[in-house]
């Protein structure tokens, strides 16, 4: 079993760096064919920090098994709230923003947590649920790209990825021949390496199932989730050391949101999920709970060192009423 572990912190491992890889390279691209900086925001800040979670579910789904999407989303999303802010907080302090998230995205992602929840309350995930989820994505994905960077009254996620995407483009724009055969050759490997590891990484934990009394959903729910919320911990991290806590906050916010919408809607159109009716009071109350107490924070524009060390020991009692 300790081959099969190392083997599923290695792919764990491959799937963040091939996601980070991938990112890379596609900004280049997306800046080199004249790709709006708002739009490239929406697609390196939302899709990208949830590239881990959608490629995870894919392999899952691909090697038919369905008791991992649901599990993955909602230990990934209460990960990236009592964990990775938690953390964040204790380790680097107070976090600070500006922007005003209260007014509509933090309601939204509420509205998205609670419509998760009423999909999944019977334990399941079906095509219907899945076209319901991925039809709410495209009107988010609308609504985000619905603005312009010169309006005035930009608020919340959208102002968070119009700000940060206009780094990027500055700094690569500088550069020459962004295409270049060194761009499309990472470009093609980092898919390869995105792939190759998913399945891994799935085998493996399928393997350790075998060999423990933990259920599929359980390891789901904290060594794929924990693992595949590594990028939000790290743009978490270099954020903070910027200055930047708009930038931390609008991360978590777009990575819940796209982890509800677009991996729990694409895993269950290629196949029903099911989730242990164990586990599931459990994922719901924690992932409602965890919006509650974002939306809380928020309002003070701030998150405090005593919030983050009550955010990280909220989520080890939730993990104990779930291993126990």
């Amino acid at each position: 079993m300790i081959i099969d572990i190392l083997i599923l912190v290695a792919a764990l491992a491959g799937v963040v760096k091939g996601a980070d890889w991938f990112l890379n390279s596609a900004e280049k691209v997306g800046v080199s064919i004249g790709l709006p900086p708002f739009i490239l925001g929406v697609i390196l800040v939302g899709f990208g920090t949830s590239l881990p979670e959608l490629a995870t579910s894919i392999a899952a789904v691909a090697d038919g098994v369905n008791d991992v999407s649901i599990a993955n989303v909602a230990g990934s999303n209460i990960a990236n709230i009592f964990l990775i802010l938690g953390i964040a907080t204790i380790v680097m302090g107070t976090i600070k923003f500006d922007k005003d998230l209260i007014d509509l995205d933090v309601p939204l992602l509420l509205g998205v947590t609670v419509l998760f929840g009423l999909l999944v309350i019977d334990g399941s995930l079906s095509m219907f649920d899945g076209l319901v989820l991925l039809t709410v994505f495209a009107f988010y994905i609308m609504y985000s790209l619905g603005y312009r960077e010169d309006k005035e009254h930009h608020k919340g996620l959208v102002a968070l990825i119009s700000a940060l995407s206009r780094g990027p483009k500055q700094k690569v724009e500088k550069k020459q021949n962004l295409i270049g055969p060194y761009t499309i050759l990472v470009l093609i490997f980092s898919v390869i390496l995105l792939g190759a590891s998913s399945k891994f990484a799935v085998d493996s934990l399928l393997r350790i199932v075998e060999q423990v009394s933990v259920g599929v959903g359980v390891l789901s729910f904290f060594a794929l989730a924990i693992g595949t919320s590594l990028p939000e911990l790290t743009v978490t991290i270099k954020s903070l050391k910027a200055g930047k806590g708009d930038i931390v906050v609008g991360n978590i916010i777009g990575s819940c949101m796209f982890n509800m919408l677009l991996i729990g809607g694409v895993a269950s159109v290629f196949k029903v999920q099911v989730v242990d009716p164990a586990l599931l009071p459990w994922m719901i109350g924690g992932m409602i709970i965890s919006v509650l107490l974002i939306n809380t924070s928020t309002i003070s524009k701030r998150i405090h060192v005593w919030e983050g060390v009550v955010f990280v020991l909220l989520y080890v009692t939730l993990a104990t009423k779930i291993i126990g």
